[in-house]
Order: C-alpha cells, then structure tokens, then sequence
C-alpha cells in the first residue's frame, strides 16, 4: 500500500504540475477550495496520521523526521501556499513511508 500511494500520488502531481500556478489555486467550490487546497488537505491527512505513528512507544527511527514537523492543527490548513513547495514535500513524505514499514 505504501508503494501504490507514492505510485498514486506521483501521478496526481505529475498531472497538477500542467497546470498554470493560476489554475491551481483557484476557488472551485469544493470542500478544500482549490486544487492546491485539496493537495494540503491529503498532506495535512498523512502528517497527523503519521504523527499519531510517531508517538507511539516504541519510536521508531524512520519516523524521527515526523516528529520534528508541527502536526497540521486541521484538516484545511494550508501547509504550502505554492505547488513547488508542496510537491516537494509530498516526495519527501512519501520516501519516509515505505522506510517505516520496512518495505
């Protein structure tokens, strides 16, 4: 699973990353506002589930990045206002996943 969401959203950013900075931002009347909205949403979703991970007991090692991020306080918080930003995020967090699996 942790392969086919770094496979997944690879795409997802492959395809937004066409879009003009313009479209990305833009209002479309849905529940996180823009595209670049929705991405922060599935962001800040990662990063607070991974963090709850991070406090677990036996703290593992490949979750130590995590735990020097400020968890999201909400769902719609914009973490990245710019698709660069936020894409380069999402790749780093997507590397950090497989490695606390052990996969």
């Amino acid at each position: 699973m942790a392969a086919y969401n770094a496979w997944i959203n690879a795409r997802l950013y492959e395809a937004a990353a066409k879009l003009p900075a313009e479209a990305l931002a833009a209002d479309r009347k849905a529940f996180f506002g823009s595209i670049l909205g929705t991405l922060n949403h599935l962001l800040a979703g990662d990063r607070i589930w991974l963090a709850r991970f991070a406090a677990h007991p036996t703290k593992h090692t490949a979750l130590d990045p995590i735990r020097a991020l400020a968890p999201p306080q909400r769902l719609d918080q914009l973490l990245f206002d710019d698709f660069p930003s936020l894409h380069e995020h999402r790749r780093w967090l997507d590397a950090i996943i497989p490695d606390e699996i052990g996969a």
